[in-house]
């Protein structure tokens, strides 16, 4: 069955209306990411610019507020077609209109090197393999001239993207909502504070995983101190998880030494300033998904994988990088044809991979392991008629969609993830009352783990064992964890994922300052009220 629930969704959308109404009716709303929500290209035949845009959780939940405020979006220029519309309205805002929906858009154009190695040098791969915990640490990485060169290139960035922001906070008038994200603008809150008036509100969510203090040794000590630095010039700084944000105080405890840290209170006070260190655990737009799981093109897809399937399916869906551990789910799969072959020509692994950062020489070394670990299963199990994988590479989220709505198994098993959508969006749109075998190394087994099968991701044994009982478990069983799934995935939508975010701001900041104002403001009208008396 397809999870759906009407009133649910309802409320949780007039929860965040009501929020959103509260906290953006005198404010304005400013967003910052490195992809921006639109890419623009020149239709010749129409002579006009065409914007596609993104699909993203964001850029939905960001798009939803847009009815009480009009948001301006600042993001880097991606394509040729962004790049010549920004010369053209020449730093002008480019109006985005869908239905209710509508915002800005301020593009920032970096000189091609510059963004290279803004993006390709030190955000992939430097602080993605550091976040994820990727590097061999004996080996790499090596912070050479070329690394220092590239870091100059990211501040030089992260100051074109904050000198924008601040234009915009300039035309906003009364103190704005400036929200940035991820870990592409690091640099950006600590030449932003300054410039912001008092009121003002700056916060940072950062979607990926926050390691632990000792990791971040592996950087330079002035490199890690000025992210640190900047962070804490936020107001409130997001994270996936609980323990993300714990390992961001404890992170600035071992290298900000003058930070007074509270663990338990967590808040970082630094140079007079206490930012506020929080976790929202970004979700799915379930309406937008259950409209996709009903097409004609997800139906069409659906048709042609039943064909592929096994009496029993396990299916996995992932990017191709080495912290999706794709190469042990195999090794698991491998070990469970060993021990039990009574499941040998009954059971198929469907895996749908879509490329990312091939550019990047351990990707690419990573693809190849991952078909050679395919190969040889198939080699070795195959009978003729049945081989246990069937490996789909390409772009295609119709057709992963299709796929969540068929598994017995999902296999969700990174080293480790910022949060893994995948889980939540099988939870919801799975019609088989599916399993879910899930890493405890993604951010989503803090909020799912309940409802699944959790495993320790560098356990094959134990992975595979898990494998075994998702596929044994009976039907009672699954359909209670299913239904418990779909309830907590349908509860923390993408609306409450920014709804917890406006209820911190006002609750956390700009409730307190109010009250602190009317204090300090009491004793004035005292005094005024009794000279009136006496007179």
């Amino acid at each position: 069955m397809i999870y759906h629930d009407d009133a649910l969704s309802q409320s949780n959308r007039a929860r965040l209306d009501s929020i959103a109404e509260r906290l953006l009716s005198e404010r304005k709303l400013i967003i910052a990411s490195n992809r921006g929500p639109i890419e623009y290209q020149w239709n010749e035949t129409t002579a006009s610019w065409e914007g596609k845009r993104g699909a993203g959780g964001v850029v939905t939940a960001m798009s939803a507020v847009s009815r009480f405020v009009d948001p301006v979006w600042v993001a880097c220029a991606m394509t040729e077609g962004d790049r010549d519309l920004a010369a053209e309205v020449g730093g002008e805002h480019i109006a985005w209109a869908q239905g209710d929906n509508k915002y800005h858009l301020r593009f920032v154009v970096p000189a091609e090197e510059e963004y290279n190695d803004y993006y390709g040098v030190i955000s992939n791969p430097l602080l993605w393999f550091l976040q994820h915990y990727m590097w061999d640490a004996p080996r790499t990485p090596n912070i050479t001239r070329a690394t220092r060169q590239a870091w100059s290139n990211y501040e030089k960035v992260n100051t074109q993207i904050a000198s924008t922001i601040r234009k915009e906070i300039d035309r906003a008038g009364d103190a704005p909502v400036v929200m940035l994200h991820d870990y592409h603008l690091y640099l950006c809150a600590g030449q932003l504070k300054k410039h912001l008036a008092r009121e003002a509100i700056l916060t940072h969510f950062i979607h990926i995983p926050w390691p632990e203090p000792g990791y971040w040794g592996l950087l330079p000590g002035d490199m890690r101190e000025s992210i640190f630095r900047s962070l804490c010039a936020c107001d409130i700084v997001g994270f996936q998880t609980s323990t993300f944000a714990r390992n961001f105080l404890r992170t600035c405890s071992e290298f900000l030494h003058e930070a007074e840290v509270d663990i338990r209170g967590r808040t970082i006070t630094l140079d007079g300033h206490t930012t506020y260190v929080r976790s929202y655990p970004i979700s799915i737009d379930i309406e937008g998904l259950l409209a996709l799981a009903e097409s004609v093109e997800v139906r069409e897809h659906r048709q042609r994988l039943r064909a592929r399937c096994g009496d029993q399916t396990i299916v996995r869906i992932d990017r191709i990088e080495p912290s999706k551990n794709i190469v042990r789910g195999y090794q698991a799969l491998d070990q469970l044809l060993d021990d039990y072959p009574e499941y040998r020509g009954r059971v198929k692994f469907l895996t749908f991979l879509v490329p990312s950062r091939l550019s990047v020489e351990e990707y690419k070394q990573y693809l190849e392991e991952i078909m050679i670990a395919a190969g040889w299963i198939n080699t070795k199990f195959s009978d003729g008629n049945w081989q246990p994988i069937e490996l789909f590479v390409g772009e295609n989220y119709a057709r992963a969609i299709a796929a969540l709505q068929l598994y017995d198994v999902l296999l969700v098993n990174p080293v480790i993830d910022g949060m893994n959508l995948v889980a939540k969006e099988g939870a919801i749109v799975n019609e088989n009352n599916g399993v879910i075998v899930l890493s405890e190394g993604a951010g989503a087994a803090e909020q799912l783990g309940e409802g699944s099968m959790v495993v320790s991701p560098a356990d094959v044994i134990g992975t595979s064992e898990s494998l075994r009982k998702a596929l044994e478990m009976p039907l009672e069983e699954r359909s209670r964890k299913a239904e418990w799934l779909r309830r907590t995935v349908a509860e923390e939508d993408i609306t409450m994922w920014l709804h917890h975010q406006f209820q911190d701001i006002i609750e956390l900041l700009i409730e307190p300052k109010q009250a602190r104002a009317e204090e300090s403001d009491g004793p004035k009208k005292m005094a005024a009220s009794e000279r009136l008396q006496q007179g």
